[in-house]
């Protein structure tokens, strides 16, 4: 079976990378989404240092409700919040402009499914970075993989490499952020960060 992965909004370089060693992929679906996690959450730079842009959820069946069942919630215009929030950061990285209207147009396409949301975020930047891997979902929860990633702590994993970023008044590079940092500061050369 081909190795297995959460979902992530927006997910960090280090998610990609790992994404990246595979030809095919498979989702978890049928878990129960674990709270404060990157399915629904990313961090990015700002000028006060590392920002949490978090999506709201809606869980149908309380704590007991599978991943592929929870729902975006829309009752606060959050779109809008991350949308302003990546152009305050990023306005002036040299892609913005490149990638702005297609990352505007997935943040306010209103996706009903959480897990539409992220699949359509991942084939973006696979397809941004020209990565064909093939992505499908569980069928069924299994507690543990041959190659099981779904327990990886992404939010502190620290990817391979370094590139430039909009470092504001900070000076040091921070490897924990969406690889929407790194998609808005390299463009698409950032693949080499990638793979």
């Amino acid at each position: 079976m081909a190795p297995v992965f959460p979902i992530a909004y927006f997910g960090s370089v280090r998610y990609f990378q790992d994404l990246a060693r595979f030809k095919q992929v498979v989702f978890e679906s049928a878990d129960h989404l674990p709270k404060q996690t990157f399915r629904n959450r990313m961090v990015i730079l700002g000028s006060q240092g590392p920002q949490i842009l978090t999506m709201p959820l809606e869980k149908p069946s309380g704590s007991k409700t599978a991943t592929k069942d929870v729902l975006v919630s829309y009752q606060q215009n959050w779109p809008l919040i991350h949308w302003r929030a990546l152009k305050t950061s990023y306005a002036s990285a040299p892609y913005f402009e490149h990638y702005a209207l297609d990352i505007e147009k997935i943040l306010f396409k209103k996706q009903r499914f959480l897990i539409d949301f992220d699949l359509e975020i991942t084939r973006f930047i696979l397809d941004v970075y020209q990565l064909p891997i093939d992505l499908s979902f569980t069928e069924e929860y299994e507690a543990s993989y041959p190659e099981d990633y779904r327990n990886s702590d992404y939010e502190t994993l620290e990817m391979d490499g370094e590139y430039n970023q909009v470092l504001f008044h900070q000076k040091q590079f921070n490897p924990q952020v969406s690889v929407l940092d790194l998609l808005f500061c390299e463009g698409p050369i950032g693949r080499k960060q990638i793979i």
